[in-house]
């Protein structure tokens, strides 16, 4: 009668307002402003703490009828809570000022102690020490001034009061949840976690009428301490306390019900847990961490998906850092550091194993000499994979990318020609591997680049490499000399016959192109067909698809501008389950909003844009969709303009993360 209203209503004005709320952080927070939605969760927050008050009040109640030998009754002591509201209401809001200014006085000396101990040991001492005001919850329904009463009942046996409830009020119910803790661990994966939210869930609920008891019990003790005897009571209220008592009682056709609703309570709320209400959500934001202190700008970063649908991510800072998600959210995870330097953006995939591939150059301090060599990181850490390199150079101007196939891995990369002084150019090569080591490998020639300096915290991620269903890779590289994007279709997995087709790329502004931050991506559709999406440094950086309409790209692509988003280096892009493409970025004009910009044809002609979040902060993106077609979105910045920067995903509930 009391627990269930308030568990039941936070947990209903999630599921009502679904398409409005996003959790960021594990905490649920609207997309849009909505005064009347949140007056509501606000409502229904201070109804779940007057419940839990209200439950331990009519526990109390209970208790005392128990000790006085009176007839109990479940509706009488719940109405004696209901009977004094006013003061009911008073209490509620001074035990939650209570509540919230120790939690604030803890948090103040977490923040200026170099450790948490000193705030954990105050607040434990505060909190054992006023645990005997919990008495004017048993005052409350007696028809006595709860406040009064509490302090003329510590005045008897202050020490005892303090013993009596932080056993029964507290140290059972840690003592519990300890206990079922370490059951759990013996248990074996995933039994241990089924047990874990199911058993400790029932026992937070179960310990409620324990609490309510010790408080109860407390009560009865402390009143019968000194001179006084029970008959106080009677005389402080001014009438007989048996007459209140007596009186109607519920009819067997309620009362049986009501008590079995209270016998499976713990099981419907664990029902209610597992169906996962925040699912609702149009999206769960979970920060995934900041960028080094040395470092100026955010990296560059890719998020991939791993065995399970898990995300991996990798950021590319001056020490790279890879991130393997718990989680389809990656509400738990695991950061990993890869001690190397690379002197231009890395090529990673996500082996069949689980590991993430990392293909990267390096050179000895001072040498001229570059080597493409391989990494493997776990959650456990990064190693280099033992053998030759992948390709060696003398020229610091070199570029690689990867993606995982059916067939295994494919690496693209572009090393220096020599010989070509006046004009330096780059060899764009592929090499097929069957083995996650790329012991055994095929390496294929597409074309060729003209080299382009960049500075070092530039996005040159000019070649990209991308692979259809069927295992076919497909390349496709940016030159920023000559104005040109260039496709190499393999017509097979073997790649014995690339199609290899260059693009002219309308007018631009050269300078910009040559000094901007520039990504290319390719992705490849259902049906074979690639699809490629780069930004226009020379005109605002307003972005721009280009629509193969064959495997081949054997014809001109289709140009299409994407003026809704703008973003660093590029969008992120990425296919839904029908092959049409999805770009997330930055709004371009108004309020700084993450959107997610979905294709509804395939031409992309007819476009629609979903607001995902409010951000500050400027960074890069990438996408990722899974078998459940749910976008991963990576993104920099903060969803609180209170907040600091750090990286984030933002996984959606829908393909569209449409409201």
């Amino acid at each position: 009668m009391t627990l269930v209203p308030g568990l039941v209503a936070p947990l209903a004005v999630l599921v009502a307002a679904g398409g409005r709320v996003a959790v960021v952080g594990g905490i649920p927070r609207f997309i849009e402003s909505s005064p009347v939605f949140g007056v509501i969760l606000a409502v229904s927050a201070v109804s779940a703490i007057a419940s839990g008050f209200a439950a331990l009040a009519g526990g109390a109640r209970l208790v005392l009828d128990f000790v006085d030998g009176r007839p109990l009754s479940a509706r009488l002591a719940v109405t004696a809570v209901l009977r004094r509201a006013p003061t009911f209401a008073i209490l509620v809001i001074l035990f939650a000022l209570a509540v919230v200014v120790l939690a604030a006085i803890g948090a103040a000396l977490a923040a200026s102690a170099p450790s948490v101990v000193p705030a954990v040991i105050v607040v434990t001492a505060v909190g054992v020490t006023t645990l005997p005001l919990m008495i004017a919850w048993a005052a409350l329904t007696e028809g006595v001034p709860p406040l009064r009463t509490m302090w003329r009942l510590i005045s008897r046996g202050y020490g005892k009061a303090v013993w009596m409830l932080a056993l029964g009020y507290l140290a059972v119910p840690v003592v519990l949840q300890l206990g079922l803790f370490a059951l759990g661990g013996l248990l074996p994966a995933p039994t241990d976690g089924l047990f874990h939210d199911a058993a400790r869930l029932a026992v937070a609920v179960l310990q409620t009428p324990l609490q309510a008891a010790a408080v109860g019990c407390c009560y009865a003790y402390l009143h019968r301490l000194g001179s006084a005897t029970v008959d106080d009571l009677d005389r402080e209220k001014g009438d007989d306390r048996g007459h209140e008592r007596a009186g109607w009682r519920w009819p067997p056709i309620i009362a049986w019900p009501a008590v079995l609703l209270v016998a499976v309570l713990p099981g419907l709320l664990y029902g209610g847990w597992a169906a996962e209400p925040l699912s609702w959500a149009r999206m769960v934001d979970n920060e995934i961490g900041v960028k080094e202190e040395d470092v100026d700008y955010p990296s560059r970063t890719e998020i991939m998906l791993g065995p399970g649908g898990k995300p991996v991510i990798f950021r590319d800072e001056r020490r790279p850092v890879v991130v393997f998600c718990g989680d389809d959210t990656c509400g738990d995870h695991v950061s990993v550091t890869l001690d190397e330097y690379f002197r231009t953006h890395p090529a990673t995939a996500v082996a069949p194993d689980g590991s993430l591939v990392v293909a990267g150059w390096t050179s000895e301090i001072g040498a001229s000499r570059m080597e493409l060599v391989m990494f493997s990181c776990r959650p456990d850490g990064c190693v280099r994979r033992p053998g030759e390199p992948l390709k060696v150079t003398e020229s610091s101007d070199a570029r690689a990318a990867a993606v995982a196939t059916p067939h295994g891995l494919a690496f693209a990369w572009s090393a220096p020609l020599p010989g070509h002084d006046k004009k330096p150019l780059s060899r764009v090569e592929l090499a097929l591997c069957d083995d996650a080591a790329c012991a055994r490998r095929r390496v294929v020639p597409v074309g060729e680049i003209t080299d382009s300096f960049t500075l070092e915290d530039m996005d040159a991620r000019v070649l990209a490499v991308g692979a259809s269903p069927d295992g076919r890779p497909v390349v496709a590289y940016t030159d920023r000399g000559a104005h040109k994007i260039t496709v190499a279709s393999c017509e097979s997995a073997a790649c014995a016959h690339p199609s290899i087709h260059a693009f002219d790329l309308p007018a631009l502004t050269r300078y910009a192109w040559l000094t901007s931050d520039l990504r290319t991506q390719v992705v490849v559709r259902p049906d074979g067909r690639p699809v490629i999406v780069y930004s226009d440094p020379g005109d605002g950086h307003t972005s721009t698809i280009l629509l193969c309409s064959d495997p081949a790209c054997s014809s001109t692509p289709r140009f299409v501008p994407v003026p809704e988003v703008v973003a660093m280096s590029a969008p992120g892009l990425a296919l839904d389950a029908h092959g049409l493409p999805l770009l997330v970025g930055y709004r371009r004009e108004g309020a700084m909003v993450i959107d997610l910009v979905a294709c509804q044809d395939q031409d992309c002609a007819r476009r629609s844009a979903s607001p995902l979040l409010p951000a500050g902060g400027v960074g890069q993106f990438d996408i990722a969709i899974g078998s459940d077609q749910r976008p991963r979105v990576l993104w920099y910045g903060t969803a609180d303009p209170a907040g600091d920067n750090a990286y984030h995903l933002l996984t959606c509930a829908d393909p569209h993360c449409a409201p």
